[in-house]
């Protein structure tokens, strides 16, 4: 694992593996960290990067990645998410980290459709339309001159409850992934996101707002990364943070294809992980 931990600065490090509690401060902590995930898992496990958005502006890197056993390429489940990473200008070293991977626990349908049934009756019904948005962080820092990207857009429509502002953005056959405590979902094409799009609206209340923490606009691949959270009446929800890859039409720069994944709710304890790590020491797991 020294060579994983060795991409990552020492002085000044931050990584969030959004599963557990806590942010990981040091070189050697994150070495210890990755060496007690790989012991949790098969022994042929390999990271396979599905898609990967690089900035050449900002030095920014977002990732969709899934873990699958190297003898027979099986996905293991359970192990797929997004990661989204700043680097140091200098060394080119990685800065901060944020890592979120999929649902443990997947929503029932019926229990999502009763949450938005509920949540609806406090909300006032539809919250489709446009409103105003309360206390707006700010957006990430653009470079001069730079035009809002497609994904900025989307989602300051998003934020204002203009829905079809927000499906303006998207090409008609996109296909488009949640893992959220509350949607686990995949949608295909305009009508089926639409319906997600005004569920999840009705899910929250008026205020609230998704906030772009940070983008990586990959300008050769067409993909943007994107790390986020959601705020209410301008202060961050906790346990609500997020990080998504999205690919873009080469022709029409629309997006036709997105993967959004939440935080988990319920965090594990660092020290914890060791506990995970002894069916595999044992050879339980194999």
């Amino acid at each position: 694992m020294d060579g994983a931990s060795s991409c990552f600065l020492d002085d000044g490090l931050e990584y969030d593996d959004a599963q557990f509690l806590g942010t990981i401060r040091s070189r050697r902590d994150l070495r210890r960290r990755f060496e007690l995930g790989a012991a949790a898992l098969p022994r042929d496990a390999v990271v396979i990067a599905d898609e990967v958005a690089s900035c050449e502006a900002t030095g920014n890197v977002g990732a969709r990645w899934h873990l699958e056993r190297k003898g027979d390429g099986s996905t293991i489940p359970g192990t797929s998410g997004c990661s989204f990473y700043t680097t140091d200008p200098s060394t080119g070293l990685i800065r901060t980290g944020f890592k979120a991977t999929e649902m443990v626990f997947k929503p029932d349908k019926t229990f999502a459709d009763r949450v938005v049934a509920s949540a609806s009756t406090f909300t006032g019904g539809s919250a489709t339309g446009p409103r105003a948005a309360s206390s707006p962080s700010p957006s990430p820092a653009k470079p001069e001159g730079r035009a809002p990207s497609i994904i900025e857009t989307y989602y300051e429509a998003w934020n204002r409850r203009d829905l079809e502002s927000a499906l303006d953005c998207v090409s008609d056959d996109c296909v488009y992934e949640t893992e959220d405590p509350l949607f686990v979902s995949v949608l295909r094409g305009k009508d089926e996101l639409r319906s997600h799009l005004e569920k999840n609206a009705a899910s929250l209340p008026p205020s609230a707002r998704i906030v772009l923490d940070d983008l990586a606009i990959d300008g050769a691949n067409g993909n943007i990364g994107a790390r986020w959270h959601l705020e209410v009446n301008g202060f961050a929800v906790p346990n609500l943070r997020g990080c998504s890859m999205y690919a873009t039409d080469a022709e029409t720069g629309l997006l036709k294809g997105g993967y959004d994944v939440t935080e988990a709710p319920v965090k594990i304890p660092g020290p914890a992980l060791g506990l995970l790590a002894v069916p595999s020491m044992l050879g339980l797991i194999r």
